[in-house]
């Protein structure tokens, strides 16, 4: 009974805001309304697992020393008063979203505590007038209906005779049902736990904003609010800008290096694939697939990764915007939505057919939204995979996702733009293959190389291949076997290369320092399209730049251009590591780039 009052509360509100916004409402097509609506319950049951279990703790111990109608009516309290807020509350985040096109979240909660009429700044004043008289409505309704739905199990307890058994295990009871909550909380039993991911069913930003339930949004950001309102400050701004446009400066004089403007494009994003496993890196000879296409390729040597973890690699390759050391920028959606996109700027340019496949769960770690806002319009998932294609843990096997990649680019329209993120060497490193090498992770890169090798085999055989551009990246590096820590560039140094039928310029190796982030500008300028939006992305090939590597991990940085290598401890505000080949090492450089991107972050 308690889930249902807010189910149906929260369809009310959910109701509420669609019509508030109905100006967004009516551009929004109503299907992906409706879809909404189902999709955010999983939200609606989470939020009422949370007050579930505060109910159930307060009304458990309400049982031990009161009558049993008691705790009935403790409940019907506690549900009333958290009701009201509610109903005060989320029509509030409702007028606001018509202004900002995002749920209020912490990240809000310091503007609205230091000016709360800040909220209703943009609002004209018949609309908040309609807002105090649709709360008091919406208050009043709430109370009439709890008491409608509590008052014969009330009465019912009323007449019930007391007994000390009873007592005892209606606490039980109570308790355990409260525990029970959990897996509504969590949002299932699957490998990811429910994130605001799961609201990104679709390409429609109003339909996947009325999906996610505003109050479990808000809980969920007061999550991360410790770590999104780190502020990074080692200079005054305006040192730190100079330094920085020093840095990414780029002449625009740079190689040609594909036959045509519109080749197709796919990105081919690796799973932990570090210089440990490929030995043109510094490593082993593992990834040797990868190594018998360098005659046929532009290898990129000195490339980093931007941080630490698939989510923060995802964000880099695909936006080519750096990650914070201690914020996953991909958890908050309302500044995710203001990133550039690689697939949105090819789009806007011709490449109309877009594909992105991940043989696992893309609802982990919000892989969903940041996917479904860069504007994919066909999305595969392990849900499109049969489970005997599924490994222990993950979900689809790379030898499958990559044999559907292939079949999907035979019927795509040219020129497109693909993206497969593999995910068989990931840990636990279980693969379907005969062992070829004792270390797990090894043998995971070796099994996903060899499929790259088939792939690879097939894809020179289509009509597609001469006019197709392979960009080869990893998402981040790994430790290797002997787990090197984060002061060492071989956990960061990751491949990164262009091959296929579509360049011209072949055999070529480029040394200059850089990170996955480049790639968007990379890319974009050979596609002669604009990149100013990227504005942490530079040009690998252009002459003007000297290059240069910036990754962070937990909370600390690195930094490397062709004199200095260095990283730094914030935490302990000093450099761990300083190399470097002049007299006086450049100490100010990374310290000027994680200002800048700390006040970027705090801008979005």
């Amino acid at each position: 009974m308690h889930a249902l009052f807010w189910l149906i509360f929260f369809f009310g509100l959910r109701v509420l805001f669609i019509a508030i916004n109905s100006n967004q409402a009516i551009d929004t097509d109503k299907w992906l309304l409706l879809q909404s609506i189902f999709v955010g319950m999983r939200f609606d049951l989470s939020i009422a697992g949370y007050l579930s279990i505060f109910t159930c703790i307060i009304t458990a111990i309400v049982a031990i020393w009161t009558s049993p109608q008691k705790p009935l009516r403790v409940c019907r309290f506690i549900s009333g008063i958290a009701a009201c807020v509610l109903a005060i509350t989320l029509p509030a985040n409702a007028i606001v979203y018509g202004h900002w096109l995002h749920h209020v979240d912490a990240i809000d909660l310091g503007m609205f505590s230091n000016d709360p009429s800040a909220i209703f700044a943009s609002t004209e004043t018949w609309v908040t007038i309609i807002y105090i008289i649709a709360v008091v409505g919406l208050c009043a309704g709430t109370i009439y209906i709890l008491r409608r739905l509590t008052n014969s199990a009330i009465t019912a307890a009323d007449n019930k005779p007391e007994q000390h058994v009873g007592i005892i295990v209606r606490m039980f009871a109570t308790l355990i049902i409260g525990a029970a909550m959990i897996l509504p909380i969590r949002g299932g039993v699957g490998i990811a736990p429910l994130n605001t991911g799961h609201a990104f069913f679709c390409n429609s930003t109003f339909a996947n904003h009325t999906a996610l339930n505003p109050a479990w949004n808000f809980i969920y950001s007061l999550k991360r609010a410790s770590k999104a309102s780190v502020d990074y400050h080692f200079m005054d701004n305006e040192t730190a800008q100079k330094q920085f446009q020093k840095l990414m400066h780029e002449s625009g004089d740079y190689p040609r290096v594909i036959k045509s403007n519109r080749p197709n494009v796919v990105v081919i994003l690796l799973e932990s694939f570090s210089a440990h496993t490929i030995e043109f890196l510094g490593g082993e000879n593992v990834a040797s697939n990868i190594k018998a296409l360098m005659p046929e390729s532009i290898v990129f040597d000195n490339v980093m990764a931007a941080s630490d973890r698939s989510g923060k690699g995802l964000v880099a390759v695909m936006c080519g915007y750096p990650v914070l050391p201690t914020i996953s920028i991909i958890q908050y959606p309302s500044k995710t939505q203001t990133l550039p996109y690689v697939a949105r700027s090819l789009r806007n340019n011709g490449y109309a057919s877009q594909t992105f496949i991940y043989g696992g769960d893309l609802h982990f770690n919000n892989f969903n939204s940041l996917i479904t806002m860069a504007g994919f319009d066909n999305i595969i998932t392990q849900d499109d995979f049969p489970r005997e294609e599924w490994g222990d843990k993950w979900g689809a096997h790379d030898e499958f996702t990559l044999r559907r990649l292939l079949d999907e680019m035979d019927k795509q329209q040219q020129p497109f733009f693909d993206a497969i993120f593999t995910l068989s060497s990931h840990e636990p490193f279980t693969v379907p293959m005969q062992r070829k090498f004792e270390n797990d992770y090894f043998n995971s890169v070796a099994y996903t190389d060899s499929c790259l090798g088939d792939f690879f085999k097939q894809a020179r055989t289509r009509s597609w291949w001469d006019n197709t551009l392979f960009v080869i990246v990893a998402d981040h590096g790994h430790g290797g076997p002997n787990n090197v820590g984060n002061d060492n560039p071989m956990r960061f140094r990751i491949p990164l290369m262009m091959t296929g039928g579509a360049l011209c310029v072949k055999d070529t190796i480029v040394h200059k320092a850089g990170t996955q982030i480049d790639l968007a500008a990379t890319l974009l300028s050979q596609l002669e399209i604009d990149h100013a939006e990227y504005t942490f992305s530079k040009n690998l090939l252009d002459r003007g730049n000297s290059g240069f590597s910036f990754y962070d991990f937990s909370d600390g940085f690195g930094y490397a251009d062709s004199n200095n290598y260095q990283v730094f401890d914030n935490q302990a505000n000093k450099y761990i590591t300083i190399e470097s080949k002049t007299a006086s090492p450049d100490t100010i450089s990374g310290k000027a780039i994680l200002q800048m991107m700390s006040n970027d972050n705090k801008k979005r």
